[in-house]
């Protein structure tokens, strides 16, 4: 898993990503999976080969449900390499022809700019996009403040 994780990170700062923003993607990314393992998606699954590797991929050990995650910060809101992303992998399809599930992590003042972009991409809309679901994770500061403090 650790060297998962360091080629994810080494990928981030190639492409120009700040130190900065590549904390805030980890710091989105492990509140993504904690909010997976929530579901009951908790067996990691090695990735296959094509266009595009999901962040995160997940599988629901008693159904068997693939699920996939993607974070997006601010600054992927205007990259068309993360729109083709987001419709790629909204559009992914088992081999039974059914949904798979694509969860999306971002911070939670971005939510609203993203919604916004799903349904301008016709990834989500009132009739479409059941399976794709946004996750509005709060920021570091905010989830550190509402903890609850443990004794010593």
């Amino acid at each position: 898993m650790k060297k998962a994780e360091s080629a994810r990170e080494s990928a981030s700062t190639r492409n120009g990503e700040s130190s900065g923003a590549a904390s805030t993607r980890e710091y989105l990314r492990r509140q993504l999976e904690a909010h997976l393992i929530d579901f009951g998606y908790s067996s990691s699954r090695p990735t296959s080969g094509g266009p595009f590797v999901p962040e995160i991929r997940r599988v629901s050990p008693i159904r068997g449900r693939i699920a996939y995650g993607e974070t997006v910060l601010r600054s992927d809101l205007d990259s068309p390499q993360c729109h083709e992303r987001l419709v790629f992998f909204s559009q992914r399809r088992t081999r039974h022809r059914s949904s798979i599930l694509f969860f999306i992590g971002v911070a939670e003042a971005d939510y609203a700019d993203l919604v916004a972009l799903l349904q301008k991409l016709e990834i989500q809309s009132s009739t479409r996009g059941g399976h794709v679901q946004v996750v509005s994770i709060p920021s570091e500061e905010r989830a550190a403040a509402t903890q609850p403090k443990r004794r010593a």
